[in-house]
């Protein structure tokens, strides 16, 4: 695993185990000089990404990943609850293509959002 790709799990983990930006920042700064300076690799020096992480006190933050992920969530269920009171309350029929056309655009949005918020997990900050 090349360093660049240790320091992208490692703030995957970081971030899993609710670390704020500011410490999965100053962390992968410090790991990045580290290895840059003895030429090895981030596996030799740290171990597994995982169990580096999980060697850190557990945070309290949300990662802007999972917080993309519950806004999915929760619009899946709002989009679900207004076709529900929509067919069922009011009685507004869709036909089949515009039922159709209904759920993909959910199943879409909710698979865009989720991608992104998997994205955002998985990208590193800015080292400077």
């Amino acid at each position: 695993m090349s360093s660049q790709e240790y320091l992208k799990a490692l703030a995957y983990e970081l971030r899993q185990r609710k670390h704020s930006e500011d410490m999965v920042s100053s962390t992968l700064q410090e790991v990045r000089s580290h290895l840059a300076v003895s030429g090895e690799g981030g596996e030799e020096v740290f171990g597994q990404p995982r169990d580096y992480a999980a060697s850190f006190p557990a945070g309290t933050s949300l990662s802007l990943g999972t917080r993309v992920g519950r806004l999915a969530a929760g619009l899946v269920i709002g989009l679900l609850g207004l076709y529900l009171v929509l067919r069922g309350v009011v009685g507004v029929s869709f036909g089949v293509s515009g039922t159709l056309t209904y759920f993909v655009s959910i199943l879409v949005l909710t698979a865009a959002l989720v991608f992104t918020g998997k994205y955002l997990d998985r990208r590193l900050p800015d080292l400077r």
